[in-house]
């Protein structure tokens, strides 16, 4: 069937017209060769036939041994009691269970009766729920009657157990003037208030509430009285609308009247500190956590309140104050001596003065994160000495390490060396929706040094604010931060190059540093876990060379977690600015910054402009 043993070879593809003649020796020359293909279209239909039976029986032996080998599954010898407790650990961490199918606890009862029966059964998984009210919807009588139900029949099933709730109605902006359709939908025998009134029902349970709503719901939920609100140990309210049908000062007493009936209240987060009056008869002394971090409408506490406000709360262990800085705040000295977890975010427009960098006392911090001005230059004596202070008193106990300030690189070092058991440092930030354009810290000329100190290369810094101390590095034995196992450096100018990190995590890798004493409490070197690198500037193409990108993807597949992104490709300008995602992202959350490190190391839509390595 060789196309070259045809009398016809020397005419095939070509536009040549077969005379009478030539058709009817054609045909002669085709009838065997169609028989043939009749025949080869009969055995591929009888083997097809064939084919799809062995598969439909392929399915049914399948199906056979599946049904049977789920008899001998382990899950299912495990006693209804120890599956409930196991289904307790599937629950979100990051936020409060939603209506979700796809998540716990109602993805559960998806995926058998039993599993249903007893996820039903286990008053844990549904002591919490995060309900969002559309605006859109408010006026909806059987949209918001399916709500109310929904929420019921979940938080029945909880049992007698505490309850933490989360609920969230986004309202539009409304002027002073404009604000009676808001009010009216928070009256009396209206569906919201219906739904509100249900969820009041629950307040004797109440354990952990977040409210993130108009000021209209924290006044109905404020006028519940003392004898239901005595489980409350957890608060975090943001009222988004700046206007209030009520006088300030009314709103002002209520609130803090409201606080005053929460004998159990040990956690306080506020978006809104305004409504907080300092002077209150509060018992501020039984706050653990404590967290005033304005949103977009509402300005930073002032450093004397701050100062005024820590003073009574001794017995805090984490705090997230945002402070307003300036050169007429007077010092005033706190000690905080449980303290563990510190985020201190200043707002700064002139000159502070160095007193007020020792104002704080904190000796037993783990966590402190430190946020301020991008590029103010006399700012950076109060951070360092700032840092120098939190870090020389908490140096045995601190392991997590946020900087987002600008300092000069030999201060960067003084305030490393204070942190010797360090497991993570972060420095600089990425903002949603500023990407582009913030730097958040900057070392001129000293970036390679950095990375040269933290895997132990002897490099000389002076610091220039000492002009008779030697070598921050001489005397290394150990490289800079030996424990650290997370790095992240987010928007640093200048940065190293990614090879230079790949010869960081080399080295650290190889143990080359190992203490010579037996001693357990002296740091010995840890191997980086995390690596997390976003550049401000363009990528090009040696950055990004195949031999590089398939270093990184070894250390991968080896288990380390890294993350390298460019702000784009050197060689391109995109004019992107009206992407549909953007304004998606706020830049805070639940009363706390948002982890940028979660916004921009994972490819999503928001991030396409992004070169990652």
């Amino acid at each position: 069937m060789d196309p070259k043993s045809s009398p016809f070879y020397h005419l095939l593809d070509t536009n040549y017209a077969a005379s009478r003649a030539e058709a009817e020796h054609i045909n002669e020359i085709l009838r065997p060769h169609e028989q043939d293909l009749r025949n080869i279209d009969e055995e591929i239909a009888r083997l097809d036939t064939l084919l799809e039976d062995l598969r439909s029986q392929r399915e049914k032996v399948v199906s056979y041994i599946h049904k049977h080998r789920q008899l001998l599954s382990p899950i299912r010898r495990l006693p209804p009691e120890i599956l409930a407790d196991s289904f307790t650990y599937c629950l979100p961490v990051a936020h409060p269970p939603t209506r979700d199918l796809s998540e716990a606890p109602l993805l559960l009862t998806l995926v058998s009766k039993q599993w249903r029966e007893i996820a039903f059964s286990t008053p844990y998984l549904w002591s919490a729920l995060h309900i969002y009210i559309p605006h859109s919807r408010v006026n909806d009588e059987e949209f918001m009657e399916r709500r109310k139900n929904g929420i019921k029949q979940w938080l029945e099933r909880s049992g007698n157990l505490p309850i933490s709730l989360s609920l969230t109605h986004r309202c539009p902006v409304y002027g002073p003037d404009n604000q009676e359709s808001l009010i009216q939908s928070y009256s009396e025998n209206t569906p919201l208030s219906s739904l509100m009134e249900c969820l009041m029902e629950y307040s004797p349970r109440w354990k952990d509430l977040t409210l993130i709503g108009p000021r209209a719901a924290l006044q109905l939920i404020g006028a519940l009285p003392p004898e239901k609100l005595t489980v409350l140990q957890r608060l975090f309210i943001y009222t988004l609308h700046p206007y209030s049908h009520l006088p300030f000062q009314i709103l002002e007493e209520s609130f803090v009247a409201f606080l005053d009936r929460l004998p159990r209240l040990t956690s306080l987060h506020l978006r809104e500190p305004s409504i907080l009056r300092l002077q209150s008869g509060f018992q501020w002394s039984k706050l653990t956590e404590l967290s005033l971090l304005p949103g977009s409408n509402h300005g930073p506490v002032l450093f004397h309140d701050a100062m005024k406000l820590l003073s009574q709360t001794s017995n805090l262990r984490v705090c997230k104050l945002m402070i307003r800085l300036n050169a007429a705040s007077t010092a005033n000295r706190v000690t905080l001596p449980f303290l563990h977890d510190l985020t201190l975010i200043f707002y700064i427009h002139d000159e502070p003065p160095l007193v007020l960098a020792h104002s704080l006392t904190a000796p037993s911090l783990a966590k402190l994160a430190i946020t301020g001005p991008e590029n103010m230059v006399d700012a950076q004596p109060f951070f360092r000495d700032l840092l120098l202070k939190l870090l020389g008193e908490s140096s045995t106990s601190i392991q997590t390490l946020h900087i987002a300030v600008v300092l000069p690189f030999p201060d960067l070092v003084r305030c490393l060396r204070l942190a010797p058991r360090l497991k993570s440092l972060i420095i600089g930030s990425v903002w949603p929706g500023d990407r582009w354009n913030r730097s958040s810290i900057s070392f001129p000329g000293g970036e390679v040094n950095l990375i040269g100190m933290l895997f132990g290369e002897p490099v000389a810094v002076v610091d220039s604010a000492n002009a008779e101390s030697q070598s921050l590095s001489e005397s290394l034995s150990l490289p800079l931060c030996p424990e650290l196992q997370i790095l992240k450096l987010l928007k640093m100018e200048p940065l190293p190059t990614p090879s230079v990190f790949l010869n960081l995590i080399r080295l650290r890798q190889e143990s080359l540093y190992s203490s010579q004493t037996s001693d357990p409490n002296f740091p010995t070197c840890h191997v980086l876990r995390t690596l997390e690198v976003f550049y401000p500037t363009t990528c090009n193409r040696y950055d990004a060379s195949p031999e590089t990108m398939e270093a990184f993807e070894r250390l991968r597949e080896e288990g380390m977690n890294i993350c390298i992104a460019y702000s784009g490709w050197s060689n391109t300008e995109a004019n992107n600015d009206d992407l549909p995602w953007d304004g998606f992202l706020d830049r805070m959350l639940n009363g706390e910054l948002v982890n940028s490190l979660d916004t921009w190391n994972t490819k999503t839509p928001a991030n396409e402009r992004l070169v990652y390595i």
